[in-house]
């Protein structure tokens, strides 16, 4: 993890006084690839520190830093980037992420971490093979994270070309976005541990189709910014379920292996999903048709999670 941590800082300086769209390109295939290596271990090391009671909120409050991240950067970048121009803003920002992660390996480096504190799962859990179960977690996370991912890199031009707002109005509404996933991280957790994954992710991609449909329809500036949050909300609402789940199917140990592979499907929804409504918004001039189809998707992944298989009753012990 702090490997990556480093490698991120160091791309994202690199991309800074990138000359040629290659130079630019390989800098952020570095970035993307390497900040793999900081959300999936963090995934293993709570699962392998934490009970199953206790684990959707762990992953909850982990979540929290991201969420925090995006809020302050569409506040920060746009007013840093319009002082010192950005090429500068990113370089200015690569040396802030190398100084955190000196902070990190120092602090890391004087803890002792305890072998005895490691969880031991019930045999029978580790064994399980993928099966259908694997498929729907896979297509909860191709959605989960594609959906987001479409509203960061859409949200910001639709509201000011279909909704008529301003750059300000539309900075506001992304932090509103943002900013739902700060609280909505860690009570995804908490409703996860009390409830149960399964329910909570099939009530949240329903919740999350009818957010989708209300953002189609409604037009109305103080209605759309509740909308947009709500949207931002259900979609951070998914993260903590969507990896808690994971050591209760596969077993602890292999809670890393199979938040990375599950996670590969997530980063490719990610990629797939924003292109797929840009292209269909220059195919027909419209988003209707995008944001329809990705309701129907969003819908499929509510659906399909009620075949999830979750083990209950796992005896889990320090």
């Amino acid at each position: 993890m702090r490997y990556s941590l480093t490698g991120c800082s160091i791309s994202m300086i690199l991309f800074g006084p990138s000359l040629t769209p290659w130079q630019a390109i390989i800098s952020r295939f570095l970035s993307g690839l390497l900040g793999a290596g900081i959300f999936v271990p963090g995934v293993r090391l709570i699962s392998s520190s934490f009970s199953s009671e206790e684990r959707g909120r762990a992953l909850g409050f982990f979540s929290i830093g991201s969420s925090v991240g995006l809020t302050l950067a569409a506040w920060v970048t746009p007013l840093t980037s319009s002082s010192v121009g950005w090429k500068a803003a990113m370089i200015l920002y690569g040396l802030v992420g190398c100084f955190i992660t000196f902070v990190i390996w120092r602090m890391s480096s004087a803890q002792n971490p305890k072998k005895d504190g490691e969880l031991a799962v019930e045999a029978d859990s580790t064994k399980r093979s993928l099966g259908a179960s694997f498929w729907i977690l896979a297509l909860a996370q191709f959605v989960r994270l594609g959906s987001n991912y479409t509203f960061i890199a859409w949200l910001p031009l639709v509201l000011q070309e279909d909704y008529g707002l301003d750059m300000l109005a539309a900075g506001v509404f992304i932090s509103l976005f943002n900013f739902a996933g700060v609280v909505s991280n860690p009570l995804g957790g908490f409703f996860s541990d009390r409830v149960g994954e399964k329910t909570v992710l099939i009530i949240s991609f329903y919740a999350l189709a009818l957010s989708l449909l209300g953002f189609i329809y409604v037009h109305v500036s103080p209605i759309l910014g509740v909308i947009v949050f709500l949207i931002g909300w259900f979609t951070n609402f998914l993260r903590s379920p969507s990896f808690s789940v994971i050591p209760k199917m596969y077993g602890a140990e292999r809670a890393g292996r199979m938040s990375g592979v599950l996670n590969t499907f997530a980063s490719v929804g990610s990629l797939a999903l924003p292109f797929f409504l840009g292209y269909v918004r220059d195919t027909a001039s419209s988003y209707f048709i995008g944001w329809m189809s990705l309701i129907l998707l969003v819908l499929l992944a509510a659906s399909t999670c009620f075949l999830l298989k979750v083990p209950t009753g796992m005896s889990i012990h320090r």
